[in-house]
């Protein structure tokens, strides 16, 4: 059905949709049909749409069915796929289990805003799809627990969007790394400076616009009423982490990868809304610093500020290694070393031409990284990144987050994944969900 979904179907839909968030029964399993990979994209926003557009390029690949809950996205997106170098038509749906009961889909793509992550991943889990998820993968760290319990569980294969490690510039740098070039790292800070100019403004409540489904854009988080501004989701904690999740998760994820670490015993996140003047409420200004075993991690963040940062690196974000022997500054443009022994000259440069050459700053190499999860669909193995080490990072984002919320330093126990000795903080681990959007049994 590639028609708008009308008042009178979207009636039917929901009301059979308090049995439908329950696990659906079916479980594909099994090679593809036809050696082809049958998709279904939850989440048909920005991002989604660009999920999409590289989706449509692949001719193994063929996009069964399309769902969100603001319907002007979702024939937006049918118009890429219809004006593709191989149109197709895709079902279109505002309730996402529609696309978890179809026989024929191997595989769903979930782009929704954060809060919106964990539910239909562990519902497709459970449904034997295939589940491709963006990141940040969860938007606490009891559901991020839940949904790898999920795929380890159902033996799906998993992949949360963190594309940047398809930079190819990423890996050579972090063979020179391990090689103890830079002698031991003891400090690895990473920042994002960057004038955003605005952020969500504050526009007044309103009614939704036609097509908008409100409460189910809502779904577990606080009902309030309908605010464009809410809209631009990533500034809010009850939908999102802020430029935590949004961006530091990129920087955090490469490395622990570096690193080899997995968690951190304690955590620290000074900020606060010093300078904008909107109706969300993630800091514009931040300074976190997590403690591990060997070395210490801090991210800053300054939205607000052009500033960069690092001698002659010329971008808004990047990562420092600081060796005892050497320092390296790494970001999506390439890297650059200087040596103690003449620090204020760089004595290896890698540029990756990609980056500076196809003019979309901040690119992140979108085609290799969703080609590799289709392939291994296809071939029924496991990705070379594990969900485990996708919620690790994740988890580090959603610490600094808590640590900045109740004011003060937490220490983190990960074998138990708990907060101890501090009630407070160690309830946002988790957070209550409205009904009929809580999480499925595990």
């Amino acid at each position: 059905m590639s028609q708008p979904v009308n008042r009178r179907q979207f009636v039917k839909s929901a009301a059979c949709a308090t049995a439908a968030l329950a696990p659906a029964i079916r479980a594909s399993g099994g090679q593809p049909a036809g050696n082809r990979v049958r998709v279904g994209l939850i989440g048909c926003g920005g991002r989604g749409r660009q999920l999409l557009q590289v989706l449509r390029e692949y001719p193994d690949v063929d996009v069964a069915a399309i769902s969100d809950v603001i319907e002007p996205r979702m024939q937006e997106a049918a118009k890429l796929l219809a004006e593709g170098p191989r149109p197709q038509k895709p079902e279109q749906v505002v309730i996402h289990q529609r696309i978890l009961d179809r026989r024929d889909v191997d595989a769903v793509v979930i782009a929704t805003t954060q809060h919106w992550h964990g539910l239909p991943f562990i519902q497709a889990a459970q449904a034997g799809k295939h589940v491709y998820v963006e990141k940040p993968l969860s938007l606490t760290v009891a559901e991020g627990r839940a949904m790898v319990e999920a795929a380890n569980k159902t033996g799906v294969i998993a992949m949360m969007g963190t594309q940047q490690r398809n930079y190819v510039h990423y890996p050579k740098a972090l063979e020179i790394l391990r090689s103890g070039r830079l002698g031991k790292i003891a400090l690895v800070e990473c920042w994002n400076y960057h004038n955003t100019r605005n952020r969500v403004g504050r526009a007044a409540d309103s009614e939704p616009p036609p097509g908008y489904h409100w409460d189910r854009w809502l779904g577990p988080a606080p009902k309030v009423p309908f605010n464009t501004s809410r809209l631009n989701n990533s500034w809010w904690f009850d939908y999102a982490g802020g430029m935590m999740t949004n961006w530091a998760i990129h920087h955090i994820d490469i490395i622990l990868w570096a690193m080899g670490a997995s968690v951190p015993t304690s955590v620290a996140c000074p900020g606060g809304k010093f300078v904008v003047d909107d109706l969300a409420d993630t800091p514009d200004t931040m300074e976190a610093s997590w403690q591990f075993p060997d070395f210490v991690m801090q991210y800053c963040y300054r939205g607000f500020n052009n500033f960069h940062v690092v001698q002659s690196r010329p971008q808004h974000h990047g990562i420092c290694f600081h060796g005892n022997k050497a320092t390296m500054v790494l970001d999506r443009s390439g890297f650059e070393i200087w040596e103690d022994s003449d620090p204020n000259k760089s004595v290896e440069k890698a540029d990756n031409p990609r980056y500076w050459g196809d003019g979309k700053p901040g690119n992140e190499v979108d085609g290799p990284w969703q080609r590799l999860f289709v392939d291994c669909v296809k071939q029924q193995k496991k990705p070379p990144l594990s969900l485990e080490e996708s919620h690790r990072a994740t988890v580090c984002c959603h610490l600094a987050n808590i640590a900045y919320r109740v004011g003060r330093q937490i220490r983190w126990d990960g074998p138990t994944e708990t907060i101890p000795g501090d009630r407070k903080a160690a309830q946002l681990l988790a957070r209550p969900r409205r009904k009929p959007y809580e999480l499925p049994e595990v």
